[in-house]
């Protein structure tokens, strides 16, 4: 499974890549934003897998992570052109520091569950 989620980022990113320089409205900044939330998505699936967690949480965060990296996606995609007062990017990291907060708490929680 870690080898799949490996390849299907690996693939998401080079497809995002390939629009980036056949589709002339994807501008770049947008393009390294999208490719960056692909990063950082399967990262953090891939961490579900490495980390020890339960399996109710292993798969409720799967789905959360994802779905919540396809909203960071899509607000990546409709960003305007440069870093300084952008909500877009200020949702995006709020998000996944949310993420980021809610794997740290369900591996304290796992590790403190008795089986």
């Amino acid at each position: 499974m870690k080898q799949t989620t490996v390849i299907i980022t690996i693939i998401l990113l080079a497809i995002n890549l390939l629009f980036g320089l056949l589709l002339s409205a994807f501008k770049p900044f947008n393009v390294g934003f999208t490719s960056i939330v692909i990063l950082l998505t399967g990262t953090l699936v891939y961490l579900l897998q490495i980390i020890r967690l339960k399996d109710a949480f292993a798969i409720s965060l799967s789905f959360i992570f994802t779905t919540l990296g396809l909203i960071q996606y899509i607000l990546g995609l409709i960003s305007s052109q440069r870093i300084q007062d952008n909500g877009y990017v200020i949702v995006t990291i709020v998000m996944l520091l949310f993420e980021v907060i809610v794997l740290l708490i369900c591996n304290i929680t796992s590790k403190s569950i008795k089986e």
